[in-house]
């Protein structure tokens, strides 16, 4: 657990191939963490303990897989130093091919993953950390 006052940086990436409830439901819990918790000690929020942002390679809003819009906090370059790194599910048809598709958000997996970011994905999402090598 981060001891320091600043809360955890996280980075949830968001691409077209994702849902909205996955990539939101990610930011909505872990900008519950320590603040919520606070209500159960002491009836006042506490603390926020980590600091999602949701990052793409996309610059402005764009539609996922659900056809709900979501917004980019950040580009790829400017959460280059997230201690932590999600992935969402990958909304894709098994026959369609991922070759080259995720090229940008693969060489960004791979940088945070060098420097020592902690990757997480959930379900499929796992797809693009296996082509990563991450």
């Amino acid at each position: 657990m981060n001891r320091s006052s600043e809360p955890v940086s996280v980075a949830i990436l968001a691409f077209p191939e994702t849902t909205a409830s996955v990539t939101y439901g990610i930011y909505d819990l872990l900008m519950a963490a320590g603040r919520d918790w606070g209500f159960v000690v002491t009836g006042q929020p506490g603390p926020s303990l980590m600091q999602p942002r949701i990052v793409s390679a996309h610059s402005g809003t764009f539609l996922a897989a659900n056809d709900v819009p979501i917004t980019p906090q950040a580009t790829l370059e400017e959460a280059a130093g997230a201690t932590i790194v999600c992935v969402p599910e990958l909304a894709v048809p098994p026959s369609e091919s991922l070759e080259g598709r995720f090229a940008r958000e693969i060489a960004w997996l791979k940088r945070c993953y060098a420097t020592g970011a902690t990757i997480a994905t959930a379900c499929s999402g796992a797809v693009l950390l296996a082509e990563g090598g991450c």
